[in-house]
């Protein structure tokens, strides 16, 4: 993907309900870190565009994280990612996207890159007055996602996206 030109995406889930699902997560963010690899990292759990990019992006009809792509091609899974890392080829092939800062903590959003829609305040729905009735109308907001959320614009990735998209 043109969008991810010198990026590594990590495809993870924050819904730590299937623990198993979300310690691989976690190991998968540990060596990305410990590597010192700045990562845009996308939550499965909480957009459905995110859920149906990831189906699309590995042909399958099943949802299964941690994914790993770097500049857009798929890099492997936790289990191959793990391999990779203890045999040193992860660090050798990550050695470009090595930043001395990797964490950049965002006071807006918590680091989360989603905040509640500013329209409907996450309830998913826009008021609209009918002019002939005077009447208030309930729509589905159009500002935001199925989940009420939107990108948090003060994300550094964010703005790296905008610029590059």
């Amino acid at each position: 993907m043109e969008r991810e030109k010198g990026k590594v995406v990590v495809y993870v889930t924050t819904l730590g309900i299937v623990r198993d699902t979300y310690e691989r997560c976690l190991r998968i963010r540990k060596i990305l870190w410990t590597l010192l690899v700045r990562f845009e990292e996308r939550d499965v759990f909480m957009a459905r565009d995110t859920q149906l990019q990831l189906l699309d992006r590995l042909h399958s009809r099943r949802i299964t994280v941690p994914h790993v792509f770097m500049e857009g091609q798929y890099l492997g899974d936790a289990e191959l990612i793990e391999r990779m890392n203890e045999c040193g080829e992860l660090r050798k092939l990550l050695q470009p996207y090595r930043k001395a800062c990797t964490s950049s903590f965002c006071n807006t959003c918590g680091g989360f890159r989603l905040l509640p829609c500013l329209v409907c305040n996450g309830s998913k729905k826009s008021v609209h007055r009918n002019d002939f009735t005077l009447e208030f109308v309930a729509l589905k907001c159009s500002s935001c996602d199925e989940s009420g959320l939107v990108k948090c614009l003060d994300c550094a990735e964010y703005k790296d996206e905008v610029i590059h998209a």
